[in-house]
């Protein structure tokens, strides 16, 4: 099955200054590395995966283009032709250019260049494939509700079917969260496109799930493992002490229960 993975990378992370002001938070150092280095390790675990993309801004796609070079990495950059915070298109925007302007092919794989996770991608992809044609969404546990807050919380029916998605709510109903991580099938992709023309929030794909699950049909997908959401100097440093050991082998405690997801660190998207 045909696929492309697209990787958001195209924020300016503000909430990260003065790490993020000449760089991108995606090429952060991490164990040695730089945290992008992590999240394309992930994508080795996806099947058939056709095309990958990267869309980010004008600041940063030398840097980028710097990083595939030397990585030998075989993927398309998208410039999105902005250069502040203050200009960002924000990240529907940017998907719907990476997916329009960089080849894509097939199905969806989206993912944040700021999400890190111990869990298999290609385990999410073959979930969420189960759901063809309907997209699907990775679930994670907030720590907390007031965690929550800061996520787009989910609720779920007993047949995994998102029943609702709250962008970032004052008063969560739940502590399940939708990572940044998607499965978009390619007979709904006109969705997105849509989803913009009808002058849809672009700054933040959970505004985009929650608008398409009061339509048609979504599902969310929990996995195991733990799971980092880089938006602040904290979290930051979190993932600097933390992923190294986990990245060697050391996971979730054998046993653990399908769905219980440990979150380590607390970030907004930028």
């Amino acid at each position: 099955m045909a696929s492309t993975a697209i990787l958001l990378a195209a924020g300016y992370a503000t909430r990260l200054y003065p790490l993020t002001q000449d760089r991108s938070k995606a090429l952060l150092p991490l164990g040695g590395r730089v945290i992008l280095d992590a999240v394309w390790d992930a994508l080795g675990t996806v099947p058939d995966l056709t095309r990958r993309i990267l869309v980010t801004n004008a600041r940063f796609a030398e840097p980028f283009r710097a990083w595939a070079k030397l990585r030998g990495a075989k993927l398309a950059i998208v410039d999105d032709g902005t250069s502040s915070n203050e200009t960002r298109l924000g990240a529907m925007r940017d998907l719907e250019l990476a997916r329009t302007q960089g080849g894509a092919v097939g199905d969806l794989l989206v993912v944040g260049t700021d999400n890190l996770f111990t869990w298999s991608l290609g385990d999410f992809v073959a979930q969420a494939r189960r759901h063809h044609p309907a997209p699907s969404v990775a679930i994670g546990e907030a720590s907390s509700k007031e965690a929550a807050r800061q996520l787009g919380v989910v609720l779920l029916d007993e047949t995994g079917r998102i029943a609702q998605l709250l962008e970032k709510p004052a008063d969560p109903p739940s502590t399940k969260v939708a990572l940044c991580v998607y499965y978009f099938p390619e007979p709904m992709l006109g969705r997105l496109t849509q989803f913009l023309q009808e002058g849809g929030r672009s700054d933040a794909p959970g505004y985009f799930i929650e608008w398409l699950v009061r339509r048609e049909p979504a599902y969310g997908v929990p996995m195991r493992g733990t799971w980092f959401d880089i938006g602040t100097t904290e979290a930051y440093d979190a993932v600097v002490k933390t992923w190294p050991a986990l990245a060697a082998g050391l996971n979730e405690p054998p046993g653990a229960p399908v769905g219980e997801t440990r979150r380590q660190s607390l970030g907004h998207k930028e």
